[in-house]
């Protein structure tokens, strides 16, 4: 195998190290969430965006990936939480955890109105007016939700399930928007 062939070999080897290490944080972020009534919305999915678009190959690779939640007691208040690797440019960033809280819009059946797999991506480079990391960040609605909130911390700040429930489970059910 050529030189160039062993560095892809690698290159790829390592991505699917980190994409099996994020299902198994977002695995234990579901588990602990379930316990406090905590219902992912979307089963085994992984909600993220990726285009098959040839002219923009940077978009090819999975730029985030998140899960939604909800409570049977207060379906309207949909959180969120995901692992971002790269900014809306699709260039690396510093692996982030975010949390998100999103106030849905009612239909004329009083339901909540759909959630996107992007609105996480949308809160934290669109609506967020200055960037801040590990402090709750508040944005106005839009799409179909009426307000919300939206809370970033390092992925290297998350060692285990202790840490992990104290840097993001912890902020994520006191999170209410």
């Amino acid at each position: 195998m050529s030189k160039q062939s062993e560095s892809i070999k690698t290159t790829f080897k390592n991505l699917t190290t980190i994409y099996q290490e994020t299902a198994s944080l977002l695995l234990d972020a579901s588990g602990i969430l379930e316990k406090y009534g905590y219902r992912c919305l979307h089963g085994n999915t992984a909600g993220t965006e990726q285009s098959k678009d040839i002219n923009n190959p940077q978009w090819w690779i999975t730029p985030y990936v998140s899960r939604y939640f909800a409570t049977q007691e207060n379906p309207d208040e949909i959180k969120a939480v995901g692992v971002f690797f790269v900014n809306r440019g699709c260039a690396p960033i510093e692996p982030l955890i975010i949390i998100g809280c999103f106030k849905m819009k009612k239909g004329e059946n009083g339901e909540a109105l759909p959630y996107y797999y992007w609105y996480l991506k949308e809160a934290w480079f669109s609506l967020v007016h200055k960037i801040k990391l590990k402090i709750d960040l508040e944005f106005e609605g839009r799409y179909n939700f009426i307000s919300g909130k939206i809370k970033a911390v390092p992925l290297d700040d998350v060692k285990d399930q202790k840490t992990l429930k104290e840097t993001v489970i912890d902020s994520f059910i006191a999170m209410s928007c």
